[in-house]
């Protein structure tokens, strides 16, 4: 045992040194346009990382590897030719992009130089522990033979440069990459676009500095981005939560028209007070019915004011384009939206209540639906056609939909029927709850939504959504512990781009501050790999359009005295 922890704390030492080699004698890459000084870095928020910071933001590009290798820290400057190409007229993107053959020169050139300078720490390392276990020995003892001295060196040695490489070799792939994220104005510059695309684009809104760090960051996507993330989105489902009485539906809109949003999903919490009177006040449904696109709703604490208050979810239905998911106890919606099968419940929970019970408190709400799905599934719950809410078309565009049947099915194209049928014996596209206990007590989703905690988190799949308002006018302001100035919390929100197998793409994640100071800040912009949350994937053969009609299905638990019907969705 005493061997084996020699050799484990040999490995780690010898690898540590051979990073802090890398760093304090960094390689220095180029191109025709830029330089680069490249290190290794063991830090914790850094491992599996490629890090590149500049002076416009940092661009991140995150991987998920089976074991975690050192991160790649590379810190880019321009080229002195930079001069004469910036005062080029219609400058573009491209004419800054490096070439594939330079970014293969320049990983090359990583390879070879970084992992040198790393197994030359490690070896160094190793050899001079070789040469302390050889004479680390009394005064009048032999020295110890070099077969035995260098036995635990010569294992660590291995170990550590093989592991290394395997780790980093296995890591960072393309088909590895697990998010890809940016702040700062770089951040800021990218923020209504695409993360993978659209680069030129937006680079015309920039100075030619920018234009210059916009090059970069595109050049390492487009090493180190599969393919398939760079695909048009057939679908894009906005996600907020915990508006809290501030329309903000304004900036929502300009969301919907600026990315093509096909749907909004709202995880709760619209209001503060659980008065319907708080959002006509407000304006809250007026500004929900300008989205345009289908608007899907579960109830928050702050939405009701007694647990058998159903106000603000009657007046919901009212609102052309609004879906709500749980019109009553025990009832359910299930909506079809762009061929994702999207269905959710309500919080218990009121504004006034004690608050206690916790995630206890979810349990019989949770319960409730799970029976009704699983009759579902089963052929005895109670299937109608709902007949208080308007279906809708989204456009790609997020223009003004065109109305249509409630229940009907989509015309072409349609999702194969086999496909479809398999997936829905095994749950829903998307689960959509209030508070993450209620998330974590149904899991036949192969994406769960929850809001509530005003701030946004990944576990699994289930996405937490941050606040879009900042936590609204009334709880925005956060006092710190040392009784200093209020400060205002994050305004959030998520966009799920989901390919035409209804694949999720990407989870791309938008924080920002100080809209209400009047100080609009992009904190930061970060593309998740899709791959890494929607579990179970969809089954071959799904189709998913934006342009599809949105079809309903009323779902009801029947109770054991009640005969069952038989439609299916």
């Amino acid at each position: 045992m005493a061997a084996v922890l020699a050799v484990a704390a040999l490995t780690l030492t010898a690898s540590l040194v051979g990073v802090a080699v890398t760093s304090v004698w960094p390689t220095e890459v180029s191109t025709s346009s830029y330089a680069a000084t490249v290190r290794l870095s063991a830090e914790p928020d850094q491992l599996s990382t490629l890090h590149a910071p500049t002076l416009f933001g940092d661009l991140d590009l995150r991987f998920d590897g089976v074991v975690p290798a050192p991160g790649i820290n590379a810190v880019a400057q321009v080229s002195d030719r930079i001069t004469t190409v910036l005062a080029t007229k219609d400058l573009s993107v491209g004419a800054l992009k490096p070439t594939p053959a330079e970014l293969d020169q320049v990983t090359s050139t990583v390879v070879s130089h970084v992992g040198g300078k790393f197994a030359l720490g490690v070896l160094v390392t190793c050899l001079l522990v070789a040469f302390a276990i050889r004479h680390w020995r009394s005064r009048d003892a032999a020295l110890r033979p070099w077969r035995r001295a260098v036995v635990i060196p010569a294992l660590a040695a291995v170990l550590a440069l093989g592991g290394t490489a395997g780790a980093a070799w296995t890591t960072f792939q393309p088909g590895r990459l697990e998010a890809v994220g940016t702040n700062g104005l770089l951040g800021y510059v990218r923020s209504n676009t695409r993360i993978l695309a659209d680069v030129e684009a937006r680079s015309e809104q920039a100075s030619p500095y920018v234009k210059n760090m916009l090059a970069l960051s595109a050049a390492l996507q487009d090493k180190f981005v599969p393919a398939e993330l760079a695909t048009p989105a057939s679908v894009k489902v906005l996600l907020v939560s915990d508006i809290h009485g501030a329309n903000a539906y304004p900036l929502m809109r300009q969301i919907i028209q600026t990315e093509g949003i096909t749907a909004v999903v709202d995880t709760g919490d619209l209001i503060n007070f659980g008065r319907v009177e708080e959002a006509e006040a407000g304006g809250l449904f007026t500004g929900i019915r300008s989205l345009g696109v289908p608007y899907l709703f579960v109830r928050g604490n702050h939405d009701a004011t007694s647990p058998t208050d159903e106000a603000l979810l009657q007046r919901m239905a009212q609102v052309p384009g609004v879906v709500v998911l749980q019109p009553a106890p025990r009832r359910y919606t299930i909506a079809t939206v762009g061929g994702l099968r999207v269905g959710g419940f309500n919080d218990p929970r009121w504004f006034g209540d004690d608050g206690g019970g916790g995630a206890t408190s979810q349990v019989p709400a949770a319960e409730a639906f799970t029976e009704a799905m699983d009759q579902l599934r089963a052929g005895t719950a109670v299937v109608s056609t709902p007949s208080s809410t308007s279906g809708a078309t989204a456009t790609p565009s997020g223009g003004t939909p065109a109305p249509t049947t409630p229940g009907t099915k989509s015309p072409t194209p349609t999702p194969s029927q086999s496909a479809l049928a398999a997936d829905s014996r095994r749950g829903l596209d998307l689960l959509v709850t209030h508070e993450p206990y209620a998330a974590d007590r149904v899991g036949d989703a192969g994406i769960r939504l929850n809001g509530h905690m005003h701030s946004a988190g990944l576990q699994g799949n289930r996405i937490q959504v941050g606040t879009f308002t900042g936590g609204g006018v009334v709880s925005h302001y956060i006092q710190d512990k040392q009784g200093g100035e209020l400060s205002g919390q994050p305004y959030a929100f998520d966009i799920l781009s989901f390919g035409a197998d209804c694949r999720l793409q990407t989870l791309t994640r938008y924080s920002y501050r100080d809209l209400l100071e009047g100080r609009p800040v992009y904190d930061d912009v970060r593309a998740i790999n899709g791959a890494a949350i929607q579990a179970p994937a969809p089954s071959p053969g799904r189709a998913c359009r934006a342009d599809a009609p949105v079809t309903l299905q009323d779902v009801r638990a029947a109770s054991p005295d009640e005969p069952a019907a038989t439609s299916t969705p």
